[in-house]
Protein backbone atom coordinates (compact mmCIF):
# COMPACT_ATOMS: atom_id res chain seq x y z
CA UNK A 1 0.00 0.00 0.00
CA UNK A 2 2.66 2.61 0.99
CA UNK A 3 4.34 1.87 -2.20
CA UNK A 4 1.70 2.13 -4.27
CA UNK A 5 1.23 5.64 -2.56
CA UNK A 6 4.80 7.01 -2.78
CA UNK A 7 4.67 6.27 -6.70
CA UNK A 8 1.65 8.46 -6.78
CA UNK A 9 3.02 10.95 -4.97
CA UNK A 10 6.19 10.90 -7.55
CA UNK A 11 3.86 11.27 -10.09
CA UNK A 12 2.14 14.01 -8.87
CA UNK A 13 4.96 16.17 -8.16
CA UNK A 14 6.78 15.52 -11.72
CA UNK A 15 3.19 16.97 -13.02
CA UNK A 16 3.54 19.53 -10.84
CA UNK A 17 6.86 20.61 -12.68
CA UNK A 18 5.36 19.77 -15.98
CA UNK A 19 2.07 22.25 -15.45
CA UNK A 20 5.25 25.03 -13.80
CA UNK A 21 7.07 24.91 -16.94
CA UNK A 22 3.53 25.20 -18.81
CA UNK A 23 2.92 28.25 -17.01
CA UNK A 24 -0.64 26.25 -16.32
CA UNK A 25 -1.25 27.34 -12.28
CA UNK A 26 -4.12 26.66 -12.19
CA UNK A 27 -3.25 23.14 -12.68
CA UNK A 28 -0.67 22.88 -10.89
CA UNK A 29 -2.26 23.74 -8.05
CA UNK A 30 -4.85 21.60 -8.05
CA UNK A 31 -2.09 18.76 -8.76
CA UNK A 32 -1.21 20.34 -5.12
CA UNK A 33 -4.06 19.57 -3.49
CA UNK A 34 -3.89 16.16 -4.75
CA UNK A 35 -1.04 15.37 -3.36
CA UNK A 36 -1.80 16.78 0.43
CA UNK A 37 -4.74 14.45 0.16
CA UNK A 38 -2.04 11.86 -0.88
CA UNK A 39 0.17 12.76 1.85
CA UNK A 40 -2.41 12.48 4.47
CA UNK A 41 -2.91 8.90 3.45
CA UNK A 42 0.78 7.93 3.54
CA UNK A 43 0.75 9.90 7.00
CA UNK A 44 -2.23 7.12 8.24
CA UNK A 45 -0.81 3.49 6.86
CA UNK A 46 2.39 1.64 8.06
CA UNK A 47 5.38 2.93 5.87
CA UNK A 48 7.81 0.29 5.63
CA UNK A 49 8.57 1.12 2.01
CA UNK A 50 10.77 4.51 2.71
CA UNK A 51 13.36 2.23 4.60
CA UNK A 52 14.22 0.07 2.15
CA UNK A 53 16.64 0.96 -1.16
CA UNK A 54 13.55 1.46 -3.19
CA UNK A 55 11.72 3.75 -1.26
CA UNK A 56 14.86 5.66 -0.76
CA UNK A 57 15.24 5.70 -4.31
CA UNK A 58 11.68 6.97 -4.78
CA UNK A 59 12.28 9.92 -1.88
CA UNK A 60 15.44 10.84 -3.06
CA UNK A 61 13.39 11.35 -6.90
CA UNK A 62 10.70 13.38 -4.88
CA UNK A 63 13.08 15.93 -3.14
CA UNK A 64 15.13 16.55 -6.09
CA UNK A 65 12.16 17.09 -8.23
CA UNK A 66 11.00 19.06 -5.19
CA UNK A 67 14.01 21.07 -5.28
CA UNK A 68 13.12 21.60 -9.20
CA UNK A 69 9.59 22.96 -8.18
CA UNK A 70 11.08 25.48 -5.85
CA UNK A 71 13.61 27.01 -7.80
CA UNK A 72 10.47 26.85 -10.88
CA UNK A 73 8.35 29.04 -8.11
CA UNK A 74 10.83 31.21 -7.26
CA UNK A 75 11.67 32.58 -10.93
CA UNK A 76 7.78 32.95 -10.59
CA UNK A 77 7.87 34.75 -8.00
CA UNK A 78 10.38 37.24 -9.12
CA UNK A 79 9.06 37.37 -12.40
CA UNK A 80 5.39 38.70 -10.51
CA UNK A 81 7.28 41.10 -8.00
CA UNK A 82 8.82 42.55 -11.01
CA UNK A 83 6.32 42.87 -13.14
CA UNK A 84 4.35 44.56 -10.00
CA UNK A 85 7.49 47.20 -9.83
CA UNK A 86 6.96 48.12 -13.27
CA UNK A 87 2.90 48.47 -13.33
CA UNK A 88 3.24 50.54 -9.83
CA UNK A 89 5.99 52.88 -11.35
CA UNK A 90 3.13 53.15 -14.38
CA UNK A 91 0.65 54.28 -12.08
CA UNK A 92 2.70 56.89 -9.97
CA UNK A 93 4.11 58.29 -13.17
CA UNK A 94 0.59 59.33 -14.77
CA UNK A 95 -1.16 60.09 -11.17
CA UNK A 96 -1.04 64.11 -11.76
CA UNK A 97 -4.17 65.02 -13.77
CA UNK A 98 -4.57 65.67 -17.35
CA UNK A 99 -3.85 69.49 -17.86
CA UNK A 100 -2.56 70.74 -15.00
CA UNK A 101 -0.49 73.43 -15.38
CA UNK A 102 2.41 75.22 -13.39
CA UNK A 103 1.99 78.52 -14.40
CA UNK A 104 2.79 81.07 -11.99
CA UNK A 105 1.97 84.70 -11.89
CA UNK A 106 4.78 87.19 -11.13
Amino acid sequence: MAKRLWNEYLFLTREMAKFLDKQDYDLFFEIMRQRESLQQKIDECTDDYKKTPEGREVLTSIRAQNQVIMQKLRLFLNQAKQQQSVSQAYDIGGSRPVGVRFDRQS
